[in-house]
């Protein structure tokens, strides 16, 4: 009797034990990515042919290869109305969210996104706060916390290098929103540094996104300051002014750029180049995408703002031209700005404890702080 009594419990064990491991078995299943949802998301730019665009569509390839989501590219137009019907035809594809580059119709495209049940975001400017929806993710400040800041670090490296008459180009104010504090940055810097009033800051010449127009405000420049030896571009300055410059009758002046191609690395070491910077695209597009991807699994920081900011990368030296080749634009983009780990960290939908400001804080990094994450 005892032996079959042993027996009985033997097998109510081991049938419980079952139960048990079925359970467990089931909880796992049910949150792996192969039974999950594959989310789709949208993206707007003028273009991907050009550095900014390859990168962003790079990162996002890596994303696709480590969350349940997909992305639709579509190539928009300036114009509010070209924005607009990019937005419909994203939006009548069935996307489940969209990171535009630009804040272009802001409220209205906000709305039309909120029709559809679709959360928006732009990722390439800091947006007006005034603005609010429940499916309205936020903006992005591309130049940091105080774009100030980093016209006051354009601004040392102009006075090191010994410049005495600098001028500047700039895309329009109501183009390029954050311009006027980088401006009013550098200029303060440099009467800040320069106590024996040596050095001349001319007034900015506005061009738009043509490089002809660029040209144009280089040559007037050049003409209404024949002494200028150094210009401060912040429209495209590698691939508008640096060329401009060149094909000028004063090719000897020395270039502080907003931008990057290829030509930096021998403006620098042929001293045309003093400084030269370009956005961090892998933390812009990290950014975004993480508080998507949390408002897709109903998640959202109690911390949220609706502004958060990265890094602008700057260079001015070639090796750490070098290094951002290696560290922020890497082919393999697991040794990159952010890679997927290190964003799942941050993110709700992976950690309880992730907040807005741990975002941040991972997006913000500098050049130097990945090169020594990575090492």
């Amino acid at each position: 009797m005892k032996q079959k009594k042993w027996m009985f419990n033997l097998l109510a064990f081991i049938l419980l034990a079952g139960v048990v491991l079925a359970g467990c078995s089931g909880e796992k299943d049910s949150g792996s990515s192969s039974e999950q949802k594959d989310f789709t998301i949208g993206v707007m730019l003028y273009n991907y042919t050009d550095i900014q665009g390859q990168q962003i569509k790079e990162y996002s390839a890596y994303l696709e290869q480590h969350f349940n989501v997909k992305f639709n590219f579509a190539t928009v137009g300036s114009s509010e109305e070209d924005h607009i019907s990019g937005l419909e035809n994203l939006l009548a594809s069935g996307v489940d969210a969209v990171i535009s580059g630009y804040d272009t119709a802001l409220e209205q495209s906000v709305s039309l996104a909120e029709e559809a049940g679709v959360y928006y975001s732009v990722t390439l400017g800091e947006v007006d706060e005034a603005i609010t929806s429940d499916y309205f993710v936020g903006g992005i400040k591309q130049f940091g916390e105080d774009p100030q800041q980093l016209g006051a670090k354009y601004a040392k490296q102009a006075y090191a290098a010994g410049v005495k008459h600098i001028g500047i180009t700039s895309f329009p104010e109501f183009a390029f929103v954050d311009a006027p504090a980088i401006i009013k940055g550098f200029t303060d810097e440099i009467k800040n540094l320069d106590t024996a009033g040596e050095i001349t800051v001319y007034p900015t010449e506005y061009h738009s996104f043509a490089p002809e127009n660029a040209v144009d405000a280089v040559t007037k420049i050049i003409s209404n300051y024949p002494e200028v030896d150094a210009i401060f571009g912040l429209g495209s300055g590698m691939d508008f002014v640096y060329p401009a410059i060149l094909n000028s009758t004063k090719p000897d002046i020395r270039l502080l750029a907003l931008g990057y191609n290829d030509s930096v690395t021998a403006g620098m070491e042929n001293g045309s180049i003093i400084m030269a910077g370009t956005n961090n695209y892998g933390e812009l597009v990290a950014n975004s995408f993480a508080q998507l991807y949390d408002r897709l699994n109903g998640k959202a920081y109690s911390d949220w703002q609706q502004n958060g900011y990265v890094n602008y990368v700057t260079f001015t030296t070639v090796e750490e031209i070098e290094d951002f080749k290696n560290y922020v634009i890497p082919k393999d983009k697991s040794n990159g700005a952010v890679t997927a780990e290190e964003l799942k960290q941050t993110m709700l939908s992976f950690n309880d404890r992730a907040t807005w400001e741990s975002l941040q804080k991972l997006t913000n990094r500098t050049l130097a702080e990945i090169k020594a994450e990575r090492n």
